[in-house]
This record gives structure tokens, sequence and C-alpha cells, in this order.
């Protein structure tokens, strides 16, 4: 006979393999398979998971004797049956929470091993697991339950990122309620990281609720008054509002003592765009273009030379624009944005056939899947009289977008040339 025995301690284990199965500790060590052959018992394993169950497990093999069957008896009247194999509690997403603790309390039998790593280490597994394979609540609430008894348990090795990963769970499936919940916790956890902060006030922003995002952001700024994606997200808040005297005026305030930071200069750059002050904008863009060149930032200065690109091209200086756009690409040089712009440019502005070719070619061989890059290519085939090509682009393009109009008054249009 065979079965396999859960405990939430390795000591616990440690002591069934001395006094219940009367073997001598230091005999085995660290041995994880303990061959007995005596009269009650063959072999013992020791396993850390039994049936995605964590634990300190024994698998005990016993003899098929009348002393084997007597220590079985005497094992399940010590420990009870819902130690035994899938007798032992692993929790279902339909438990009330009441009776979801009262049977975790018992299982780990948390009052008596409050202190024990062990416990708290196999306890955190398990919650683990069930966040993994999607029974959420389930681990949402096993966390809450180590926040009662053991919130420093959380607090070492950074256990309390699961918080984390459960908050943007909930966000997804749009409880943001529990979302925050979960990064104010963590907010206490580790007062002194501004993540939770950070994550609060996105998600308030995402939700659009800019005055608690604002609430957040100053409050974490109080803090860590240099970190810049809290000002980011502050400026981005009170834009959102309409609140651009505030958000300018910050940020000029914060630029007087940072006159070098060049994220601050592209935030104030944002601004000035979005009040359609175009020449303002770019000045403050190529300050931050010219301040982040001795940083090394490169996704900054990519996304800073973008803007620029963008604004010229508002202003219909497509030369400027292209210069920009070029500019992005020796940041990085498959941007999407940056390619399908420079195409356009060169087709529509600049008259330049085989320079739009030549862009829409590396979005195309690189994003094949880019339909607006496949409707592009179609155009130009069908400028350039090369019927066939421009009739299998613009038929790709229409399977990637069918509700794109454009692409279907192509085809129609290339079906009357031919």
């Amino acid at each position: 006979m065979t079965f396999n025995i859960f405990f939430a301690t390795a000591d616990e284990r440690k002591s069934f393999l001395n006094f219940d199965c009367n073997i001598n500790l230091e005999s085995i060590k660290d041995k994880k398979t303990i061959v007995v052959e005596n009269k009650c018992i063959k072999i013992i394993r020791l396993k850390t998971v039994y049936k995605h169950i964590p634990g300190f497990w024994a698998e005990v093999s016993l003899q098929n004797n009348t002393l084997g069957k007597e220590l079985y008896k005497s094992i399940t009247n010590n420990y009870g049956e819902n130690s035994i194999n899938e007798n032992v509690f692993f929790p279902q997403n339909n438990m009330s929470i009441k009776e979801l603790n009262l049977s975790w309390i018992k299982k780990y039998n948390i009052l008596k091993n409050r202190l024990s790593e062990d416990m708290w280490k196999v306890f955190f597994q398990e919650i683990k697991h069930h966040f993994e394979y999607n029974s959420v609540e389930v681990a949402y609430n096993g966390v809450l339950l180590i926040l009662k008894y053991n919130p420093f348990f959380l607090k070492k090795y950074k256990r309390y990122y699961i918080l984390e990963d459960l908050a943007y769970y909930f966000e997804e499936v749009g409880n943001l309620g529990k979302a925050l919940k979960c990064l104010k916790i963590q907010s206490v956890l580790c007062p002194e990281s501004m993540e939770p902060y950070l994550n609060m006030s996105s998600f308030y922003i995402i939700n659009g609720m800019e005055t608690d995002a604002i609430e957040v952001c100053e409050k974490a700024l109080l803090k860590s008054p240099k970190n810049q994606y809290l000002m980011s997200n502050l400026i981005i808040a009170a834009s959102n509002m309409g609140n651009f005297e505030y958000a300018t005026d910050y940020l000029r305030k914060v630029l007087s003592d940072e006159p070098n930071n060049p994220y601050y200069w592209k935030l104030l750059g944002d601004i000035f765009y979005e009040l359609e002050n175009i020449d303002e904008a770019i000045k403050c863009f190529k300050n931050s273009h010219e301040k982040g060149k001795s940083e090394n930032l490169e996704d900054l200065q990519a996304d800073v030379c973008l803007s620029i690109a963008t604004c010229y091209y508002d202003k219909k200086n497509y030369k400027e624009a292209v210069k920009y756009f070029r500019k992005v690409l020796n940041y990085t040089p498959f941007d999407s944005v940056a390619l399908l712009n420079l195409s356009q440019i060169y087709y529509f502005q600049l008259k330049d056939i085989k320079a739009s070719l030549k862009y829409t070619k590396i979005l195309t061989d690189k994003m094949p899947e880019n339909g607006y890059g496949q409707f592009q290519l179609g155009l130009i085939y069908s400028q350039m009289n090369s019927f066939e090509k421009a009739k299998w682009h613009l038929y790709r393009a229409r399977q990637i977008m069918p509700n794109f109009l454009p692409v279907q008054d192509a085809i129609n249009s290339l079906k009357k040339i031919k």
C-alpha cells in the first residue's frame, strides 16, 4: 500500500519520520529516498509537490501485512484523512471567503505555525499556483490571509509583486476597485517604492479619473520629487482635464531647477502641441533632443524626433519632416510610423515614387502584416503601371483590413484601368 501525506513545515515531516516511522534523522540527512525495509515500511520518498499541491510531502510505501495496515490506521488517526492524498484541501473558485480562510487555517495550522517561514513559503507557492492557473480570486484571498497573519512575509524578496500582478489582472477584467486595493496594499508594504503610486496613477488615467491620478502623483512626488515617470503621469492627467496652465507652470518650475532634463522638455513640448502652438512645441522638442544627446537615451531621442517630424508635417514643411523622420530611423531602424510617413510624404507631397517605394518595402519586408504598408505598395505599383503587383498588395491589404474603405476604392479604380 502506498499513500502520500502532507505536512506544512519541514519540522512536521521530520517529526513524522522520527516518531511515526521510527527513522533516525541523522542517518538520512539530505536524502530524498529512504529505503527502510522493516516490518511495516518498504520505502519513503520525500517530495515538494503532489498533484500540483505544494508541501512537505512524504510518499510512504507500506508492507502488505497486518503491521503495515495497523501503521496506516495509526497515521490516519493521528493526522487525519485530510492529510492523505487528494483529501488534502486545495480550494476551488466557488467557495465562500469564510469557508476558504477557515480551510486554509486548518490545513496549514496557521495559528500554531505562524512563525514558521516554511509554512508561509508553501502557502505562497500555492497562491502563485492558483494565480497561474486562473484561480485568481482564490489567489487574491490567499494574499489577504497572509497580510492578516504575517504581512512582513510579503515584504521579503519582493514577494509583494504578486499584488501588482493581481492588480493588472483585475484592471484587465474591469474590476478597478480590487486593482487599486492591491496597489494600495503594495504601497503600504513598500512605502519607499514609487511603483505602486505610478501604477495607481496610470490606472486612474486610463479609467478617466484624472483628479485621483493627480492626487496620487502629488503625494508620491513629495517622497520622490525627481521621479520623471510620476511627473509624466501628473502632466498627462492635468492635460487630459484641460488644465494646461497648471501643467505648463509645473513644468517650467521643474525646468528652472533642472534645465538640462530632456524628459521635462519633451513633456512641455507635448503640452504646446496639444495647445496647437507648434512653434513653441518645436523649440521644446529640439531642446529635449539636444539635452538628451549626451545621455544615450535612444528611445527618448526617437520619440522626440518623431514629435519634431510631426510638427513640421503639420506646418507642411515636408523637407524638414522627412529629415526628422529619417532621424527616427537612426535610433529605431524599423519604426513603422516613421517608415509609413516617409513613404506617404514622398508619394503624395514630394512626388518621389522611388523613395516612397524604398521606405514602404522596408516596412512590409519587416512587417508583412502591416495593412497600411500593403495598401501603400498597391498605390505605388499602380502608379508605376505594375498592375499585377498592385492587385496583389491591394488584395493583401483588404485581407488584413477588411473595413478600410480606401482599399476597396483603390481596387475598384484598378479594375477600371484594366
